[in-house]
């Protein structure tokens, strides 16, 4: 049996793995059962999974999944999640969070005041090659199905690109894909679709790598909009992202920070998961 529970951050859903105390499912194992207990018919359902882990280097050590079983550095919406669940079940405290990622130490505030906030560091947003890209990415067009886009790319913790368009009434997930997979990026990339309301309100929606679909909301997504926007004088430094899933503000500066709500969905428990025996 495995305990797990069921969070979201502006709909985008996770299944959390508690292993703080303990390896709940064997590395090897982990791939394939993210992808069963993210499958929506037949599994949990979620746009990812997140183990909850010691560190000896911060107060808990975030790793997260992708629905497609890879692991990714980071997730905006996910480590809200992660940062409310360690200080529900003690392993940190209300108020400054530290919590290690593969895209370094994250910090974080953590507080409630009848819903959970979290605002988070995201750290320095990195362009170019450490994208990655294969070059410069700035106002690159690319033709898709006919239009052309102007693509901006960012790192906010995973690769993204960002398109302002005038309206985001159109099959968003068709036109992202062939620029999520185009060989300029060779890890690929999330795809930002943008429309700016005023100088301090901006509309996302964002197709996710790993999850290959739209999801209600992306934190790295919201973060990489606001810091191309700021940079193209399109947005101030303090901005309201409206996903389709809830709102995020996002401040930009030398590093971004990104606050927004976590939701706790429900507690549960696996009792029937099987795992292949390991090769070693």
């Amino acid at each position: 049996m495995i305990r797990i529970s069921k969070m979201h951050g502006n709909g985008n859903d996770f299944v959390i793995v508690d292993e703080f105390e303990g390896e709940q499912v064997p590395e090897d194992s982990k791939p394939e059962f993210v992808r069963a207990v993210c499958h929506r018919r037949f599994g949990v359902g979620a746009d990812g999974v997140i183990f909850v882990q010691r560190s000896e280097v911060a107060d808990a050590k975030f790793r997260y999944f992708n629905s497609d079983g890879r692991e990714a550095e980071m997730c905006g919406n996910g480590i809200r999640c992660f940062c409310r669940y360690v200080v529900e079940e003690g392993y940190a405290k209300a108020g400054r969070v530290k919590v290690e990622t593969l895209a370094g130490i994250k910090e974080l505030e953590v507080w409630f005041d009848g819903d959970w906030w979290v605002r988070v560091n995201m750290g320095r947003p990195k362009f170019g090659r450490d994208v990655p890209a294969k070059e410069e990415v700035w106002g690159k067009e690319f033709e898709v199905k006919g239009r052309r886009f102007k693509v901006y790319a960012v790192n906010t913790g995973v690769p993204h690109a960002v398109v302002f368009v005038d309206d985001l009434n159109f099959d968003v997930i068709n036109f992202a894909r062939p620029i999520r997979y185009h060989e300029v990026f060779p890890e690929g990339v999330n795809v930002n679709f943008a429309k700016v309301i005023s100088e301090r309100v901006v509309e996302v929606r964002t197709y996710e790598r790993g999850v290959e679909d739209e999801t209600l909301s992306c934190g790295t997504g919201s973060c990489a909009v606001a810091v191309v926007g700021f940079k193209l004088g399109l947005l101030d430094r303090k901005v309201e992202v409206r996903t389709r899933g809830g709102v995020l503000k996002i401040e930009v500066g030398d590093e971004v920070f990104m606050t927004g709500g976590a939701s706790r969905v429900f507690d549960g428990v696996l009792r029937e998961c099987r795992f292949p025996k390991s090769s070693s």
